[in-house]
């Protein structure tokens, strides 16, 4: 349900605007209507950026831990200068660990020495020379000559260094640099700052015991930069000596002047929205239905004169969701799987509670489609099998596949029936209630050929091709009502989309059974009792991956039906999204 707004205009005076608007977010029940340039602190901004990236930043590394005394007296601007120190610190470290990796893998092919002993060799008069060349190269080289000492060999090329009394080049070929540390040397200093690397992952790890600390200061930070930001942009009147702010409250102006309370010197004007204005839509259902809010802000949020589809768009996904999966198996796995995480998480999040109460819908919706579609693993059932009795969408057969079919296209003429009534019963809108009309009459022509049904097709787009404009023209309203009746390619095309119901069914059907088959076959081709091992991997493999495939097609195509095929014909949408001006460390506490 979409909340009813008041839209409240505060006058004050300008001397107690700053302890106004702090009582106001202190009340917590309004929305600020702020310009969309709204001026904010940059200062502000840029302290609660930072916060909240080192706040991320713990939260990942964060591990169970008891929080001690000791870190309530941490101040939160220490730990993000930390962060930022050791962040630093771990870049560097990381570039000349890259580097030496690199020195590392120049120095490789000539083995581990020591470059003072080549430098000795040098000063004795020795000339000492290192070079890296094409094999092919190496093989055409007077190397007769010259003694030398090939250090690696490999396909493509010689890395191998010559010794001689005098100075000997080889022509056209490019002399190596000496290195100037041993392999010994260099695996050292990294050892030694990949150490130091672990040792700032332990001091990060160290400091996941201030996250508290953190989110005192950024739910803070962000009170004070919303405060900040109503203060910066109320608009002020009569040479700055009174103050103006617009807001939207949910509660009556009554009721909101009453938990302002006394002690401000202020008048005010309430009135109902105007045609026009910006309205923030606030939705409240009820248990069973508040998990849509959350599937619908997903698309977008409905606009304040539109209507809250929550509830309809959750119980026409849940059973989207049911019959693409539709196998009792799979529901039951899907319903220990949120049991156990019921148990696991402990959280209190709203969003979390809603999560979980939607998902044993769906394993629930699972399992009800899997008994009336004979789905148990993708086994077959014995004629004789009571569980039969329950069957009656009945993908194994070609006439249960044809029944199943003309299921799911009747789902979807329901479900765009409903689209069309809202439309008519809160616009009344005459044509939404002609497409009615002319969806069901066509499906009698279409599927029984009826005689009857032909005239209130023809009856339906008299509707449509009359009411689609209110133009006084009569000729011009008519060929708008022929370019709208056009729209019966659209309607026939979002029927038929409602296929993919039966045919994501039918393909979860077929992987069950072609699993099934390959654990048989692993198993017939082994030894007696071994072939256990392989047919077990594969069904619990195989099955793994259908739930997987099965989850995603019916969280992708349970909300593309609700929210292309459905929306089209009723929802507007676009809407701003209630934001309470409130103090967010009152719920940290």
């Amino acid at each position: 349900m979409i909340s009813q707004m008041k839209k409240i205009i505060f006058l004050g005076l300008k001397e107690e605007k700053e302890s106004f608007i702090k009582r106001l977010q202190e009340v917590g029940v309004t929305h600020v209507d702020l310009p969309g340039d709204a001026v904010t602190s940059g200062e502000i901004a840029r302290e609660l950026q930072k916060v909240t990236e080192v706040r991320k930043f713990l939260t990942r590394l964060a591990e169970k831990q008891a929080k001690t005394a000791e870190q309530k007296k941490a101040d939160y601007a220490q730990i993000c200068a930390k962060r930022e120190e050791l962040s630093q610190k771990e870049i560097r470290l990381q570039t000349e660990i890259s580097s030496l990796k690199k020195e590392r893998a120049n120095t490789e092919p000539w083995g581990d020495f020591n470059p003072d002993d080549i430098a000795l060799l040098k000063s004795k008069g020795l000339d000492v020379r290192f070079y890296r060349i094409p094999r092919r190269t190496f093989l055409q080289l007077p190397v007769e000559t010259v003694f030398y000492h090939a250090t690696r060999e490999t396909e493509g090329e010689v890395c191998f260094i010559t010794f001689s009394a005098q100075p000997t080049e080889l022509p056209g070929i490019r002399e190596e640099k000496v290195p100037v540390k041993s392999l010994s040397a260099i695996d050292q200093e990294i050892r030694e700052k990949e150490a130091e690397v672990k040792s700032i992952a332990e001091e990060y790890k160290a400091m996941t015991a201030q996250l508290s600390v953190l989110e005192n200061a950024e739910a803070k930070l962000t009170d004070e930069f919303e405060y900040r930001k109503v203060l910066m942009n109320s608009v002020s009147e009569l040479d700055d000596r009174v103050f103006v702010l617009t807001c939207w409250s949910p509660v009556s102006e009554d009721e909101l002047i009453k938990l302002i309370g006394s002690g401000f010197t202020f008048t005010y004007v309430a009135s109902d929205p105007e045609p026009g204005d910006k309205v923030p839509v606030l939705l409240r259902n009820s248990a069973p239905f508040d998990s849509g809010e959350d599937l619908v802000k997903i698309y977008s949020q409905p606009n304040y004169s539109d209507f809250d589809p929550s509830g309809i768009v959750l119980w026409w996904f849940v059973v989207f969701y049911g019959m693409i999966i539709g196998d009792v198996g799979y529901g039951l796995i899907l319903l220990g799987l949120n049991v156990f995480l019921h148990i696991k998480i402990k959280s209190k999040s709203p969003l979390w509670i809603r999560f979980r109460r939607m998902n044993y819908f769906l394993g629930l919706s699972v399992v009800c489609f899997g008994i009336i579609g004979a789905g148990y693993f993708g086994m077959a059932l014995a004629p004789d099998n009571p569980l039969l009795k329950m069957l009656l969408l009945d993908f194994g057969s070609i006439k249960g596949q044809n029944f199943v079919m003309l299921v799911s296209i009747l789902m979807g003429m329901v479900h765009i029936s409903l689209a069309l009534a809202i439309k008519f019963f809160r616009t009344k809108d005459l044509p939404s209630l002609g497409w009615i009309i002319v969806m069901w009459s066509g499906f009698g022509v279409i599927q029984y050929a009826n005689p009857i049904a032909k005239w209130v097709l023809v009856a339906g787009f008299t509707i449509i091709i009359l009411f689609s404009s209110n133009h006084k023209n009569v000729i011009i309203r008519v060929l708008i009502g022929l370019n709208a009746s056009l729209g019966f390619i659209q309607l026939f095309a979002d029927i038929l989309s409602y296929m993919r119901l039966f045919a994501l069914g039918l393909a979860t059907m077929y992987m069950c059974q072609t699993f099934n088959m390959l654990a048989q076959m692993a198993y017939d081709i082994c030894p007696p009792y071994v072939g256990y091992v392989p047919a077990v991997i594969v069904l619990v493999l195989g099955h793994g991956i259908n739930i997987v495939l099965g989850i995603m097609g019916g969280v992708v195509h349970g909300l593309r039906l609700n929210f292309l095929e459905w929306y089209r014909w009723c929802f507007e949408g676009d809407g701003l999204n209630f934001k309470p001006f409130k103090l967010v460390t009152l719920e940290k506490l």
